[in-house]
């Protein structure tokens, strides 16, 4: 989803969730948004999923402060296809629903497991600020 005007009342709403929770939980010194928003879906017919990994690393990915996954699909639209964190010594489950929404820093490490029925959709934004100190 590009930034303009088109898209412009999706980037705010967005920014004001990441605003929110960022001023209320880590205080990060967000001034950026990283890439434009990222439209996903993962299909049972191809074993969509995306294994464990962070959303920070070399180059223009050094920057990624937080991460937000918005789910556009109903949980009876898919099967499999969970958003796991890794908090403490185990995984855990995101919420799912349609209109969903998962902030969380872009270090923490994550994964979706593989879709076995249907196609599960997501948006994805990342906003960064200066390297970590």
């Amino acid at each position: 989803m590009p930034k303009n005007k088109e898209w412009e009342w999706l980037y705010d709403k967005l920014i004001a969730m990441i605003t929110e929770a960022n001023n209320a939980i880590w205080n990060f010194d967000l001034h950026t948004i990283i890439d434009d928003i990222q439209y996903t879906e993962y299909h049972a017919s191809n074993d969509g999923h995306y294994n464990w990994h962070q959303d920070i690393g070399p180059g223009s990915l050094s920057t990624r402060k937080v991460s937000i996954t918005v789910q556009l699909s109903a949980p009876d639209e898919y099967e499999g296809g969970d958003l796991e964190y890794w908090r403490g010594s185990s995984p855990e489950q995101a919420p799912r629903g349609k209109g969903v929404v998962f902030i969380f820093p872009s270090f923490m490490m994550h994964r979706v497991t593989p879709v076995t029925k249907g196609v599960r959709r997501s948006f994805v934004l990342w906003v960064g600020g200066g390297h970590y100190k």
